[in-house]
Order: structure tokens, then sequence, then C-alpha cells
């Protein structure tokens, strides 16, 4: 065979193959029903948006916004957060974080509760500080609580400060 014909069979060879291509490509058997199977199976379980929040709750439940506290009259607010997965009590300032978690905003109005903005990825919380009503959770003086024999009906207070606790090096 000559040159010429050699390089025109592999051609037409070439050309045969594409065309097969696309016949097989716009195949009308080749759509999503064939594999509506194995979506029914659910081989790796069912998956729904519902199913994957119910489960999770917010991050913002892991917190507790305790309050808001201020070093000096020049020093920006902190807000006192309790970590109750780590059991652990946090002053923060905007911009601060724990963990994986920011500190976005922390609102001091004059009227009304303080408010907590948190932030982790996309997902962004506000906490509210709940005002306790003035004499709730506080005992009456003079009688002591019910099951609880020679307890004082009202908590010492403990004096700003703390106490030093004694030390020995040594033994």
């Amino acid at each position: 065979m000559k040159p010429r014909a050699r390089n025109l069979a592999a051609l037409s060879a070439l050309a045969a193959s594409m065309s097969a291509v696309v016949v097989h490509a716009t195949d009308g058997t080749h759509d999503f029903a064939r594999y509506q199977v194995i979506v029914d199976r659910a081989p790796f379980g069912q998956m729904s948006s519902t199913d994957a929040a119910a489960q999770q709750p917010p991050f913002s439940t892991r917190f507790n916004f305790m309050g808001t506290a201020k070093t000096g009259d020049d020093q920006p607010w902190l807000a006192i957060i309790f970590d109750k997965e780590g059991n652990r009590l946090y002053f923060k300032m905007e911009g601060e974080t724990i963990g994986p978690v920011s500190i976005v905003k922390i609102e001091r109005p004059d009227t009304g509760p303080a408010k907590l903005v948190l932030k982790q990825g996309l997902e962004q919380a506000t906490l509210t500080l709940e005002a306790k009503a003035a004499g709730a959770g506080t005992p009456q003086s003079g009688a002591g609580q019910p099951g609880q024999p020679g307890q004082p009906a009202v908590p010492i207070p403990i004096a700003p400060g703390g106490h030093r606790v004694p030390f020995r090096r040594g033994g």
C-alpha cells in the first residue's frame, strides 16, 4: 500500500470511530433512569437536608451569655461567656475568639437586655442576656430552705479581690 493510501485509510478509520462516539453520546438509553435503582436502595443511608439540620443543634447552644464587664473607663466592654462543653468561663472583647467561634459584637444598650453576636464559619447567632426579676431566686431571710437544715437562708457574699490561700513550699 502506498503511503497516501495508508494515510487515507487511517483517516477514514478515525472518522468512523468519531461518528460512533457521537452516536453513543446521543443514545437515548443512557439517561438517569437506569441509575434510579441505586438511589432507591440508598447504599449510604438516607440523606436529606432536614435530617442533617435536626441532628446538629446550632453552635450557640454551647454558650451562655452571663454578662458584661469593664476593666476601666477607657477600656472596651468584655463579654462574660460560659462554655458548657468545656466548663470554662471566658472574658472576651469584640474580635477575639473561643476556638473557631469569634465574638462579632457586644451590644450594651442603656435600656433593654445586652446582646452578644457570635459567628462560626458562615453561621451567626445572637445571645441575649436575660434580666433577672428583682427578688426572684432570693430566699426570704430567717427561714431555712426545706431539706437543708442549718443552712443560712441568704448566701454569704464574698468580698471582691478574692481571698489569699496560704501556701508553703517544700515538705
